[in-house]
């Protein structure tokens, strides 16, 4: 049976032997999850919305109040997938904009300046301006709300290696109580964490293909194969 949060908190008070940090042990377990939504691609919070682009804009596009970075954004023309690549917004300031230069949209800038704590949501803007309605498919990581009152609650928190969650409860608690400790914990906690993001999803050990950048080098797949004369 699952853990409630409440649960996770008092074994993590036990394991780093501060049984009435149970306040503080709610605020590490929320500081845990945190973690893993800010620094790993998880594929539990990753998900699909679709960007309805008309023709003849940039942008920008709202993008949800979630939002904490985009995993990947394309469109399909005839059954064939176009992925637009990230550029960074001072890339795509420096662009020449204009209705001439419209055409399939290949690259794809976000501005994080906006805030979902004052009611403004974060923006996206794509180049060229596309010379015809699109629908982008935008996959990106989602944020979740932390868990009120964790030391107490019986909701069970949406990580499910509740193993790993109990260890790194117990280690954020270990550096209030200058546990000496503390040190091996953390070495653990990223030796549980690796095994399980191998398995649940988080790309961050996996062999990735390394591609020149496409703005400075052109394809060469079109160039015809010749055979080596030696």
């Amino acid at each position: 049976m699952p853990l409630s949060a409440s649960a996770i908190v008092t074994l993590a008070t036990s394991i780093a032997k501060c049984p009435g940090f149970t306040f503080q042990g709610g605020q590490c377990l929320n500081l845990a999850l945190d973690d893993l939504i800010l620094h790993r691609d998880l594929k539990v919070n990753l998900v699909n919305r679709t960007i309805s682009v008309t023709s003849g804009t940039n942008g920008p596009f709202n993008l949800s109040s979630d939002y904490v970075r985009t995993y990947d954004l394309f469109f399909t023309q005839n059954g064939q997938p176009y992925f637009l690549n990230p550029i960074t917004l001072e890339q795509f300031d420096a662009k020449l904009q204009g209705a001439d230069l419209a055409n399939y949209p290949y690259e794809f800038a976000t501005d994080l300046s906006p805030s979902a704590a004052d009611g403004t949501p974060a923006n996206l803007f794509i180049y060229p301006q596309s010379n015809a309605a699109l629908s982008l498919t935008h996959r990106y990581m989602i944020r979740r709300p932390g868990i009120a009152s964790p030391e107490s609650s019986t909701a069970v928190p949406w990580f499910q290696d509740q193993d790993y969650l109990v260890h790194a409860t117990a280690l954020r608690l270990m550096k209030i109580t200058d546990d000496a400790r503390y040190e091996r914990f953390v070495v653990d906690a990223d030796k549980m964490l690796q095994v399980h993001l191998l398995m649940d999803g988080d790309e961050q050990k996996i062999v990735k293909e390394v591609a020149l950048d496409h703005r400075r080098f052109r394809n060469a797949r079109r160039l015809r194969e010749i055979k080596n004369p030696d």
